[in-house]
């Protein structure tokens, strides 16, 4: 484990990207902070700056390839990662400290509209608005009204996956209503759709009230995991099913002209 920290055994974990940079957050299963804190200063191009404000709580930040980096280790059962700007790993520490006293993220202003998450949730993807003027016509215009929306993804029976997306925003109900019916449609027959298997959703609802909006499906778990994979390292004919040549001959001499 290069990061010194095997990702099969987090509890629990946050991504959450700015214009500035990255934060991971990841609260370990067993203390085992040292572990990261060390491999973390060995990948780091030139050296590393060490700090403990409190006993158990630790700042380190360098650089790798160019690129600022700091770790947040707290009572060696949580690790707060910056990549891009150290300042995301500061916000972090004051936490830690208790000496910053802002809502967090999900009670802020854009994300507290949001339902709360179910306790199986498997993974929870947040989008916080408003969105610019590009993305606000997306969605045959549904996200110009939408101030915030999730995306919720629970595990059922038969190896499915419920994915349940909520906006909250302000649409007229039955505009908001036909525009996520297209939009779905749109997505279903799209490539992308076509790569996450999602013509094999069933149990499809919507449900508009008049500030929330939500859309839940099943879906196959084994097609989205395939979709993953063929999103993050097949190569582009065989995310979309386009038949390959097989080289024949000498695996290691020239290959002849597929027959």
């Amino acid at each position: 484990m290069l990061s010194g920290v095997d990702l099969r055994e987090l509890e629990s974990t946050a991504i959450a990207g700015y214009d500035l940079g990255t934060l991971y957050v990841a609260a370990l299963a067993k203390p085992d902070g040292g572990s990261a804190r060390a491999r973390f200063q060995e990948r780091l191009s030139g050296g590393a700056i060490v700090k403990q404000p409190q006993p158990m709580l630790y700042r380190i930040v360098g650089t790798r390839n160019g690129e600022a980096r700091a770790l947040v280790s707290v009572n060696d059962g949580l690790l707060a990662f910056a990549s891009g700007d150290p300042s995301l790993a500061r916000v972090a520490e004051a936490y830690a400290l208790r000496r910053l006293k802002s809502p967090t993220a999900l009670k802020g202003a854009s994300l507290s509209a949001l339902p709360a998450p179910p306790a199986d949730a498997v993974a929870v993807f947040y989008l916080p608005g408003p969105f610019p003027a590009e993305w606000a016509r997306a969605a045959h215009g549904l996200m110009g009204g939408t101030d915030a929306l999730d995306v919720v993804i629970q595990g059922i029976a038969d190896a499915s996956l419920r994915v349940t997306v909520t906006f909250v925003g302000d649409w007229p109900k039955a505009d908001a209503r036909t525009a996520l019916e297209a939009t779905a449609s749109d997505l279903v027959t799209s490539s992308t759709g076509q790569l996450f298997g999602l013509e094999q959703i069933k149990n499809v609802r919507i449900v508009a009230d008049l500030h929330q909006l939500t859309w839940s499906a099943e879906l196959p778990g084994a097609a989205l995991v395939a979709g993953l994979r063929a999103a993050t390292i097949a190569n582009v004919p065989e995310m979309f099913g386009e038949p390959q040549a097989q080289p024949t001959g000498s695996p290691v001499g020239p290959a002849t002209e597929p027959r």
